[in-house]
């Protein structure tokens, strides 16, 4: 374990779990997915919270019971988190992993917990002065400095289809739909880096305003990011067809608005990229 520098139990046990959300991680297995999200959200938690603290805030209910952390994030309103869209995501896709016991997926894993890492990293250090190399062992730095949120070509994006594909085929429906909806996520994620505090959908909205989506495609990505977010937040309810058109939608939309190397919008003319060849799983 890395020293941790003398501060509040609260901050020293968010530490901990950063430590251990990532050690999980790295050990590459279905079982290290599972606990790496759980930990690594509750570290961003309990963070969240020791800084709500530092603003002179109180973290307790009337009740006794302490703020959840969409309130935290609101009594942080005053600071600058852009990242918090996809910190809520993780937070909405820990609930689904916790309360319905599925083991999340190897791609849409790495995709939360490398945008975790960039956020801890950068909000230890503006926030509280400190840096996460003296937090976490090197040798898990090494690894995840060599893994940071870069940009995802579409064949990333094809992995993470085959993968909703797979769990909608093991009667994972809640999953599937949360996995192919991470891949349009990846897709646009060029052109959502220009400002990270812009949602998915105030994106989306903002090409079809501008002329790139029609309104179809709009509603379907409205209907796809209802049966995600009844997914995240009940952790079930989606029928076997409900899933299969989720997904099927989600294909298309790829299709009509993937960001190119350059951060062009291209219909993917050359074919349809995001399904599997034959042979493929």
């Amino acid at each position: 374990m890395a020293t941790i520098p003398t501060t509040s139990p609260m901050l020293r046990h968010a530490f901990e779990s950063v430590e251990h959300g990532l050690l999980h991680y790295l050990d590459g297995t279905p079982l290290g997915r599972k606990f790496a999200l759980l930990h690594v959200d509750h570290a961003i938690e309990l963070i969240l919270k020791e800084k709500v603290v530092r603003t002179g805030q109180s973290i307790y209910r009337k009740d006794g019971k302490t703020i959840s952390v969409h309130e935290a994030y609101a009594a942080l309103a005053n600071i600058s988190i852009p990242e918090k869209p996809r910190l809520e995501d993780l937070h909405d896709f820990r609930n689904i992993v916790q309360h319905k016991g599925l083991t999340p997926d190897e791609h849409t894993t790495d995709f939360y917990i490398t945008e975790a890492y960039a956020f801890l990293k950068r909000f230890l250090l503006d926030e509280f002065g400190l840096r996460i190399q003296d937090l976490v062992p090197a040798a898990y730095l090494r690894t995840m400095e060599g893994t940071g949120p870069e940009i995802e070509g579409i064949e990333d994006v094809k992995r993470r289809f085959v993968d909703a594909e797979q769990l909608f085929t093991s009667g994972a429906h809640e999953m599937a739909v949360v996995s192919a909806f991470a891949a349009l996520e990846i897709a646009l994620r060029r052109g959502l880096a220009e400002d990270k505090s812009v949602s998915l959908s105030n994106f989306l909205r903002g090409l079809v305003d501008k002329g790139f989506l029609d309104q179809d495609s709009w509603k379907m990505y409205k209907d796809a990011a209802a049966l995600r977010n009844k997914a995240a937040h009940t952790g079930g309810g989606i029928s076997r067809d409900q899933a299969r058109q989720a997904i099927d939608d989600l294909k298309t939309l790829v299709l009509a608005v993937y960001l190119d190397k350059d951060g062009q919008l291209t219909s993917g003319s050359t074919g349809s990229p995001i399904n599997p060849a034959p042979g493929e799983p």
